[in-house]
């Protein structure tokens, strides 16, 4: 990626932060032209992103002073929203407005009528709605970095009056990781597993010495420290997060736990798994990985004992397995500050995202039920029902989510960012198709994923949710692509295989829907076709 930095103020030291990315300065005090002209460098082709990190006691000029009203801010807010529209296939990054704590109204900046308060709330709720409606915006909240470390250790006088640099060496190094962390969540690098240990972990104590009633939960001292920790787990599930317990201990002191232990905020329904055995957390791992029918990659594990930390190391090595902190006191900003954002960062959540747990424990009782039927039976036994839409763009982010972490049931494995999507979604000449699902156990949402250029009539990319794998959900999608190719006047479609480590599942998609092979490339690569006929 090419990314072009734009500011009203020196923010070249940014750059080294941002290494190995690629990135450009625009002239000093540009932002402003750059975002309004057509043909500046931010237009060009080859820049995929826009950074715009502004500083906003310079761009509200005089009024911070109370002398006049903010025109830059607002000349800002427009060209920076049709900049937005005029490219949806780039990335355009920008931070809220954050004025400093330099207020000439003092005390009464609160209430009065020219506080500077209520202009920077007014201010970030237009960036806010702009936000919402712009799929290929993406704002920070700085904010956050001077509450958490203190405006004096992150803006220097020094260097604004003599080099117009208004941060210091701290700030940053905050600003690029802030930055990078961001842009991975916007493009959906996020990992989807949890996996926990129990004793000195979700709580106090060893429960097999002391019983479920003698660790250590509760309202005060380091008892709270635990519960505070499960309500910071507890709410990372409303973004899809999918929480598993890991434990060498007995069963049936576990299961005490949950029953009996009123000082629980994660209860048994809160974990899509729980396996207390004395096996090593390693096969456990590897175990609730094919249950999960996901990649080991997907897993972050946390865990009081470096033991057992270095086991998975060694021996997982695509498992992330951060450092666990040395006292209670600290385990639940250690956990939102750093584990969240570096495994488990989204920028937006969707639906699907929300209802995670109780999707997959809805499928683990799909999967019991076909137990007892044979296909067809069991098919209908489900009462499925699809819905496909067709270029909507409330899809943009579910649909970049999908490319980018559907492996086994993807033909091409093509990773597409919500850009890219938008460019896809608003081209005459492609189509998204998203298939929607529900069946008598419940709503999946949207599971499968096409994309179609039209004026070639070639399938660029075909893939389900593993979630439908077996439930020939594909069918239907497959179906909708080539009505949409026979709509056009085509009389043949192309489909396309390129294998993977993890798409061999798929390898004869094609050859059992009809298709014939056309071509055969050196590293695997295959093209087919099939006919179209004629019906309307």
């Amino acid at each position: 990626m090419r990314s072009l930095l734009l500011s009203n103020i020196n923010m070249r030291p940014l750059v080294s932060q941002l290494a190995p990315w690629e990135v450009a300065c625009g002239s000093y005090n540009s932002m402003l032209s750059d975002l309004a002209t057509t043909t500046s460098a931010a237009a060009a082709s080859e820049v995929s992103h826009v950074l715009c990190m502004f500083d906003t006691d310079a761009l509200m000029s005089e009024a911070f002073y109370g002398a006049g009203p903010a025109d830059q801010c607002d000349l800002f807010l427009v060209a920076l929203d049709a900049f937005c529209e005029r490219h949806p296939e780039k990335v355009i990054v920008t931070n809220t407005f954050c004025a400093s704590s330099n207020r000439w109204l003092g005390f009464a900046d609160f209430h009065h009528e020219a506080s500077l308060k209520t202009l920077e709330m007014h201010l970030n709720a237009k960036l806010v709605a702009m936000a919402r409606t712009r799929a290929n915006l993406v704002v920070l909240d700085i904010e956050v970095l001077f509450r958490r470390h203190g405006e004096d250790a992150l803006v220097s006088n020094a260097f604004w009056y003599v080099g117009r640099i208004r941060y210091t060496a701290k700030m940053f190094e905050l600003l690029g990781k802030t930055v990078k962390g961001a842009l991975n969540a916007h493009a959906q690098r996020s990992r989807k597993v949890l996996v926990l240990d129990l004793d000195n972990t979700l709580w106090g104590g060893i429960v097999g010495e002391v019983g479920a009633l003698g660790i250590v939960l509760g309202e005060d001292g380091p008892g709270r420290c635990f519960r505070d920790f499960q309500r910071a787990l507890k709410a990372i599930r409303k973004t899809g997060v999918l929480l598993v317990v890991v434990s060498k201990n007995n069963a049936s002191d576990v299961d005490e736990v949950f029953e009996k232990n009123d000082m629980m905020v994660l209860k048994r329904k809160d974990f899509i798994v729980i396996r207390a055995n004395w096996q090593s957390k390693v096969e456990n791992i590897v175990a609730i990985a094919d249950t999960l029918n996901l990649g080991v990659d997907s897993f972050v594990f946390i865990d009081d004992n470096p033991v057992e930390r270095e086991a998975i190391t060694r021996f997982l090595p695509s498992v992330a397995v951060p450092a666990f902190p040395d006292r209670p006191e600290q385990l639940t900003d250690w956990f939102l500050r750093e584990v969240v954002s570096a495994h488990f960062g989204k920028y937006t959540i969707t639906g699907e995202d929300t209802a995670k747990t109780e999707q997959y424990r809805a499928n683990e009782a799909r999967q019991k039920m076909a137990m007892n039927f044979d296909l067809d039976n069991y098919l209908a036994e489900l009462g499925i029902e699809c819905a496909i839409s067709v270029d909507k763009d409330n899809q943009l982010v579910r649909a970049a989510q999908m490319t980018q972490k559907t492996n086994q049931f993807n033909l091409t494995s093509r990773r597409y960012d919500v850009t890219d999507l938008a460019r896809f979604l608003h081209s005459s000449n492609h189509a998204v198709l998203m298939l929607e699902y529900r069946d008598r156990f419940g709503d999946e949402g949207s599971v499968a994923l096409a994309i179609v250029d039209l004026a070639e009539a070639r399938i660029d990319t075909f893939l389900t949710s593993c979630r439908v794998i077996g439930r020939k959900v594909e069918d239907q999608l497959l179906d909708k692509a080539i009505e949409l190719c026979r709509t056009r006047g085509h009389r043949r479609i192309i489909g396309e295989f390129i294998p993977s480590k993890k798409n061999q599942l798929v390898a004869d998609f094609y050859d059992t829907h009809g298709f014939a092979p056309v071509d055969k490339f050196s590293d695997g690569r295959k093209l087919y076709e099939r006919s179209i006929d004629a019906r309307p």
